[in-house]
């Protein structure tokens, strides 16, 4: 099993800290607004990394945090006149609920923020202690980059002194900071905003020693897998990498990060006016097609995501639920075998990277030969085909959530039966009459070759 390594910019061999224990931070919402598309396929990248280690045998342990305290939450709580603490939790509760409509499994740990400013504070201390960190009276604390000189910039590839001419790097200008590369690590109170007591003054944190406490503290030095948007590789991941190594602890041993999304073509943007929020598309498209739209590009590669695409996968979808209920309605008999040779096509897939978008493939190239078994009456064929599609949709979260029974499915079942007495008696005028009456119902049916199938639309 390989995966790419953003620290080292190769395909490197996956071998845990521990034999058959995986260890995965991947860095959550600051939860000032609701989640967008972008959101979703950062978390659905670790989510699907997470479901398939578990399937191979691993035991997982996924954090992924909640940022609660953020100048964007400040502000945000301000404008809309309630407090910090009441407006992150409105909109954690909205970012949790769409992830699970989603699909996305809620990770093991989900660390907020202000549950851990003791932890923040230690690793500080130990900073300042080591000759990493100063103080800066009224400002706060702040990271000593000319101290780790050697080392910062590793993680994408560039060095302090290129980072310093301002080639890319988003830096605060202080006149108080030693250098314009240093960053906070506590920010001294301000009137209004919420603060925490400390040994350099009341104040808050900065947002990059908020992961590295939580990843520590939950993960312990030398996790497997640190995760995120491309968009956190600088200066995000790599502050957190510094504060922690120049602190004494080895950080993530790997880095894996998730490329960005096109809508229609273009960078989403809200300037664009093409901002979409991840609610809006749920309530416009069923959720698996959204998330075979994204499976269907490499996580390090840029999605473009536009109806002609959901279009696509909705159709996809379809192909597979329409083999799915055609092979609920035979008796398969006894517990039918998984198709060896595809099942290790779709782990040969996934092995390399995490390659979603073959082992996808993989999973359609069944669809097409469990139709084609159904149609041929070959029913061990169908019933093994059916058995794996099951076992691999499952991996991907792409399986069909059967619908909730109705009051009425009785009714509707002897409607589908007489539907099909009349068609048998070859009285296709009473067959098309009750046929529109199920449609007026809003019932869809499918003749099969093992008789009639029908779900609600």
């Amino acid at each position: 099993m390989q995966f790419y390594d953003t620290l080292t910019r190769q395909m490197v061999e996956f071998v845990p800290r521990e034999p058959g224990k995986v260890s995965i931070y991947a860095c959550g919402p600051t939860v000032y607004d609701v989640p967008h598309v972008g959101h979703a396929r950062t978390q659905l990248t670790y989510d699907i990394i997470s479901r398939y280690l578990r399937w191979r045998g691993f035991d997982v342990t996924l954090v992924s945090n909640i940022t609660d305290i953020d100048d964007k939450i400040i502000a945000r709580a301000s404008e809309q006149g309630i407090t910090e603490p009441e407006l992150a939790a409105t909109y954690t509760e909205v970012y949790i609920d769409q992830m699970r409509r989603l699909g996305i499994g809620d990770p093991d740990h989900r660390p907020h923020a202000t549950q851990y400013i003791d932890e923040m504070q230690d690793v500080i201390t130990q900073l300042i202690d080591k000759g990493h960190a100063y103080v800066i009276d009224e400002a706060g604390v702040y990271f000593d980059v000319a101290s780790f000189e050697g080392d910062y910039g590793q993680l994408v590839h560039r060095s302090a002194a290129d980072l310093r001419e301002g080639a890319g790097a988003r830096v605060d200008v202080d006149e108080r900071k030693r250098d314009p590369l240093d960053f906070a690590l506590w920010k001294a109170a301000k009137p209004g905003e919420p603060t925490w007591q400390s040994p350099w003054g009341a104040g808050r944190p900065g947002w990059h020693i908020e992961c590295v406490a939580m990843a520590l503290d939950i993960l312990g030095d030398g996790f497997d897998i640190h995760g995120g948007g491309t968009d956190l590789a600088f200066p995000h991941h790599e502050n957190e990498r510094s504060e922690s190594e120049a602190a004494g602890h080895r950080f993530a041993r790997g880095w894996i990060h998730s490329a960005m999304l096109n809508i229609d073509g273009e960078k989403m943007s809200k300037s664009l006016n093409n901002f979409k929020t991840l609610g809006d598309v749920l309530d416009a498209w069923d959720p698996r097609a959204l998330r075979l739209a994204m499976l269907q590009t490499h996580y390090r590669k840029v999605m473009e995501l536009g109806d002609d695409s959901m279009q696509a996968t909705t159709a996809a979808l379809e192909r597979l639920d329409a083999f799915q209920r055609r092979i609920s309605v035979i008796d398969l008999g006894a517990d039918a075998p998984r198709r060896e040779a595809e099942v290790a096509a779709f782990t040969e897939a996934m092995d390399n990277d995490f390659g979603a978008p073959q082992a996808v493939a993989t999973i359609f190239e069944l669809v097409r030969a469990g139709h084609t078994a159904l149609d041929d009456d070959d029913l061990e064929a169908a019933a093994s085909i059916a058995v794996t599609i099951d076992e691999l949709t499952t991996v991907l979260g792409l399986v069909l959530v059967e619908q909730a029974a109705g009051d009425d499915d009785g009714e509707i079942d002897d409607l589908v039966a007489k539907r099909q007495t009349a068609r048998d008696n070859k009285d296709f005028a009473e067959s098309d009459r009750i046929r529109d009456e199920l449609v007026a119902r809003g019932i869809e049916i499918e003749d099969t070759a093992a008789g009639p199938i029908w779900r609600r639309v």
